[in-house]
């Protein structure tokens, strides 16, 4: 009987433990940008929060420091050329005459700061409260927005300086409690090193190519002849940051339609002198803006773990899949299933300890000699 009683307080206990689960479960999927993003933002903070423990500073305080140092103003960088981005794409889509519909022109006004002028004209006008109850709706949506981005970077920056404070003590609290095989921590630990490469190098790798080429881009505009220019290089520049990810072709698939394009408009209107500014940009972009990063930037802060082409259909399906936040999701999903697959599912299958276990690169002797 009083097996019986136990049971079942047991099992009260467990069902209540499943539905706490089950709660944050759905919190963290309704969060899962945010998530994600303090992940990402925690990696690329990491190294410099190492580095400043040797000036024998408080876990706490190189938190801080970290995040204010580098953490905000990355953000930052990251929301301006997001801003940059939204209005090239804008101009190109209008100069295409793809914007007529009515939101397309209130994302126009609120990107030049002439929604406010022109809602209140327009109220001026005709005084009619149909035209209120439009600036109303619409003055409620930009502030709804910028509430709810304000949030989630408070929730990114309270998420990195928690990681970065707390998250060693509890990981070992974690693996002390319920690792008493070290099959976990050992999953753990190879997840951990190679996040620190797989998601934050490629995708900083990504960011530095972009920054190279939006540099060179708007440089070359302020020398060249207007019928040379780069067309929105804002735009340009996002796009060789995304193909940085691609392996070998990189950002060819950028600079080079974009010179032969350039060069075929010289043809075209007849002007054979402005073959030189566009072959002197096709020459930087190679050596400036395509072998420098891959060689020295990749060669730094990229892995040497994760298969390449997993990692380039991993960017490519993330943001497809996911949305934006993808960009950053996908890389760890693939990770840590490689990781699963290499050391959780051999344990599973087996049940080899870890100090047993045989990895992938063991067999590649056996397969040079078969071949």
């Amino acid at each position: 009987m009083f097996e019986d009683r136990d049971r079942l307080r047991r099992l009260l206990i467990g069902a209540g433990v499943g539905g706490l689960f089950l709660i944050v479960g759905y919190t963290v999927l309704v969060f899962a940008a945010v998530l994600v993003f303090t992940i990402f933002l925690y990696y690329a903070i990491r190294p410099i929060f190492r580095f400043l423990a040797r000036f024998g500073l408080g876990r706490r305080i190189r938190a801080t420091l970290s995040i204010a140092l580098f953490g905000l103003p990355f953000i930052a960088l990251i929301g301006y050329t997001l801003v940059v981005l939204v209005v090239q794409i804008q101009e190109l889509l209008t100069n295409r005459g793809v914007f007529a519909s009515d939101a397309s022109r209130f994302l126009s006004q609120l990107n030049t700061g002439t929604l406010a002028t022109d809602s209140l004209e327009a109220i001026a006008v005709d005084g009619s409260q149909t035209d209120i109850r439009a600036f109303a709706g619409q003055l409620f949506d930009v502030v709804g927005l910028a509430g709810s981005a304000f949030v989630q970077l408070l929730l990114v920056i309270a998420g990195t300086y928690y990681l970065l404070v707390d998250g060693p003590r509890l990981s070992r609290w974690f693996f002390d409690t319920y690792d008493d095989t070290g099959i976990v921590s050992r999953y753990a630990e190879s997840v951990d090193a190679e996040l620190s490469l797989a998601l934050f190098g490629n995708v900083v790798n990504v960011f530095i190519t972009a920054a190279i080429s939006l540099v060179t881009f708007y440089t070359y505009n302020l020398f060249a002849p207007t019928a040379a220019t780069v067309p929105f290089p804002a735009l340009l520049a996002a796009l060789a940051g995304i193909g940085s990810l691609i392996p070998v072709v990189g950002i060819k698939i950028v600079y080079i339609p974009l010179c032969l394009a350039l060069a075929a408009n010289a043809w075209v209107i007849n002007k054979l002198e402005l073959l030189v500014p566009i072959a002197a940009l096709a020459l930087v972009s190679a050596v400036i803006v395509d072998f420098i990063p891959d060689i020295i930037v990749r060669a730094q802060v990229s892995s040497s773990e994760t298969h390449t082409g997993l990692l380039l259909i991993a960017y490519i399906l993330g943001p497809s899949v996911f949305g934006f936040y993808g960009l950053f999701l996908a890389p760890i999903l693939l990770v840590c299933t490689t990781n699963a697959v290499r050391i959780l599912l051999p344990y599973v299958l087996s049940g080899d300890r870890p100090d047993v276990q045989r990895t992938l690169t063991e067999f590649d002797g056996q397969q040079d000699e078969s071949d």
